[in-house]
C-alpha cells in the first residue's frame, strides 16, 4: 500500500468552510484517500486501475468516499461510487458519506448518495441541525430520518441547533414534531441551551413552543467536544460514538482505539 502525508486543516468559526475545517491535525492517508479527498479525479482513476481497495478504511476508519463527501467533493463522489464504493461504511466515531454531506449542507450530494443506497443514520440530523444546514435537515426528515434521536451525550437535533442560535431550524424542527422537552445527560433541555449560549430569539420561540424553564441543579457538564459524534474524520478520541434513540434504546457503539 502506498502511503502518503495528507495535512488536513481544521479550523472554527471561518470564512471559507469548503476550503478549512475546524481542528489542525496530521495524518497518513493511503492514495486512493488522498486523492479523494484533494477531488483529483486523474488519481482515483490510476490507483484504482492498479488495483487499489475501492473501500479500504484509513486508521480513523474512514473510505476514500468519506473523504471525498468531507471535502465536498462532487464528482469524487460520483467516480466512486460508480466504480463500487459502499457508501453505508463508517469511520470509528460513526461518520457516513452522507454525514459529511448533510455537514456541509450539500442536498445535490445527499441525494445522489440516498439514490445510490446509502441509509439514514442516527447521527446525519443531528449533524446538519447543529451546522444550521435547513435543506439538508428537511430532505433527512423526509429521508425517515428520527427527529428525536440522541447522540451520546443525549442531545439532540433540537437541543443543537439551539445551542448553535440556528432560528429557523429550530422553528422548523419544533413544527415537525421535535421534542423540546427532552434532557441530555447534564440536564439541559433545548431552552437552556439557547439561554447559556446566549440566544434569545431561540429561546423565546422555544418559550411559545412550549419548553420550560427549570431551575439548573448542578450537574455534569458535557466535554466540550463531545457532542460532534463523528464531526470531523480525523484520529481525535472523541468519545461520541454512541448514539441512541429517542426511546434511550442504544444504536450502535464503535470501540476506539
Amino acid at each position: 500500500m502506498v502511503v502518503v502525508s495528507a495535512h488536513v486543516h481544521h479550523i472554527d468559526h471561518i470564512t471559507q468552510p469548503t476550503l478549512y475545517y475546524k481542528r489542525f491535525l496530521f495524518m497518513s492517508l493511503p492514495e486512493l484517500h488522498s486523492f479523494a479527498a484533494s477531488g483529483d479525479l486523474k488519481g482515483i482513476s490510476r490507483i484504482l486501475s492498479e488495483g487499489a481497495d475501492i473501500n479500504e478504511q484509513a486508521k480513523n476508519g474512514s473510505s476514500p468516499l468519506i473523504y471525498a463527501a468531507q471535502n465536498n467533493h462532487m464528482n469524487a463522489v460520483e467516480a466512486l461510487i460508480k466504480a463500487g464504493a459502499d457508501p453505508n461504511i463508517s469511520n470509528k466515531m460513526g461518520g457516513t458519506a452522507l454525514n459529511r454531506a448533510a455537514e456541509n449542507g450539500n442536498t445535490d450530494m445527499m441525494k445522489f448518495l440516498l439514490e445510490n443506497g446509502a441509509v439514514v443514520g442516527p447521527l446525519a440530523l443531528i449533524i446538519a441541525a447543529r451546522e444550521g444546514q435547513l435543506e439538508a435537515v428537511k430532505l433527512l426528515l423526509k429521508e425517515g430520518a428520527d427527529i428525536n434521536a440522541r447522540q451520546s451525550w443525549g442531545q439532540t437535533a433540537i437541543m443543537l441547533a439551539a445551542r448553535e442560535g440556528h432560528f429557523a431550524v429550530c422553528t422548523y424542527l419544533v413544527r415537525q414534531g421535535a421534542n423540546v422537552g427532552f434532557k441530555d445527560k447534564g440536564g439541559k433541555t433545548a431552552l437552556r441551551l439557547a439561554i447559556d449560549n446566549d440566544h434569545p430569539e431561540v429561546a423565546a420561540y422555544l418559550r411559545r413552543a412550549g419548553a420550560v424553564e427549570e431551575k439548573e441543579k448542578k450537574k455534569p457538564v458535557a466535554p466540550v467536544v463531545s457532542d460532534d459524534d463523528d464531526d470531523d474524520d480525523d484520529d481525535d478520541p472523541i468519545q461520541d460514538d454512541i448514539v441512541v434513540s429517542s426511546g434511550d434504546d442504544e444504536i450502535s457503539e464503535e470501540s476506539l482505539d
